[in-house]
């Protein structure tokens, strides 16, 4: 069931990628995001008055504050500012790194243990991610303004994983998690909106469509997949967890392929099986050695 709801999480992660894309000329990066943490935190504290949450709120103490500061918070925005200064394949090789890195911090932070199957599963998405995103463009430039940006987008989103493996294994509630977590990210995207972006005219294009398009990413990038991660987090260590996150470039190649016509090659197939066989490694492995 974890395994299930985490591959879920990607694809709505993913989706969103396709619905920011046809409106980022049209907004500043955080009046979507804070539209989309709005709707999500609203969804969730919805769904926790709905399943008896909302009394857990106090219970889970400050830890999803910190969350929503360092993911999605902060990570959303570091990684934009660095993606506007550097490459679209430096960004990715840059991102793909977090497979690797969780393992690592998962074992030297929280003392879980570092599965073999867990690294080789971590390369052969690394790999195939770096294999896919090469494929995807032609500029394989990048510059160091940008790539720091993005690092530190990075390490947020691994310091996040690691205060959330605590607050899941201690207080569960991942709907209640979930609604403080996105509203702490709403706060800090509207606080960047107000005093760094701060557009001539707020709004400026805001019309049905556009608002039909931040609905969906409120739904499918924040309220849907964080609720479906925190749940996770429970119940898998964050190497394993982070490895699921890797089959968001392929969903997001795919729809794209689908919906925007953007050409798949026998390359871009190749580096998503790749990604796919690395994720369901550990899984493989495990069931062989009970099958022996």
């Amino acid at each position: 069931m974890p395994a299930l709801a985490m591959v879920l999480a990607a694809a709505c992660w993913a989706s969103t990628v396709i619905a920011n894309k046809s409106i980022i000329d049209l907004l500043a990066v955080t009046e979507i995001t804070s539209m989309r943490f709005l709707i999500g935190a609203a969804m969730m504290f919805l769904l926790a008055a709905m399943v008896g949450q909302l009394g857990s709120l106090r219970k889970v103490g400050l830890g999803p504050i910190l969350m929503g500061f360092l993911e999605p918070g902060g990570a959303s925005l570091f990684m934009v500012w660095g993606v506007a200064h550097t490459s679209a394949i430096s960004a990715s090789v840059i991102m793909s790194t977090i497979p690797i890195l969780m393992p690592v911090l998962g074992w030297a932070v929280l003392r879980e243990p570092m599965r073999a199957s867990v690294l080789i599963g971590a390369a052969f998405a690394v790999a195939g991610t770096i294999l896919l995103v090469q494929g995807q463009s032609a500029h394989a430039g990048g510059d160091m303004k940008g790539d720091l940006l993005v690092l530190i987008g990075v390490l947020f989103v691994c310091a996040n994983q690691l205060v959330a493996r605590r607050v899941a294994q201690a207080h569960g509630s991942a709907v209640a998690v979930s609604a403080l977590q996105l509203s702490a990210a709403a706060l800090l995207s509207m606080a960047v909106l107000a005093t760094i972006e701060r557009p001539p005219v707020y709004l400026a294009h805001f019309d049905g469509e556009i608002a039909a398009t931040v609905v969906f990413i409120g739904f499918m990038g924040g309220a849907i997949p964080f609720v479906l991660y925190n749940f996770s987090l429970r119940y898998l260590p964050v190497g394993n967890l982070a490895l699921f996150v890797s089959l968001i470039a392929p969903m997001g190649a795919l729809m794209a392929w689908a919906y925007l016509d953007t050409p798949v090659t026998g390359t871009d197939a190749l580096a998503i099986a790749m990604v796919v066989f690395g994720v369901a490694m550990p899984t493989l492995l495990k069931r062989i050695r009970v099958r022996s």
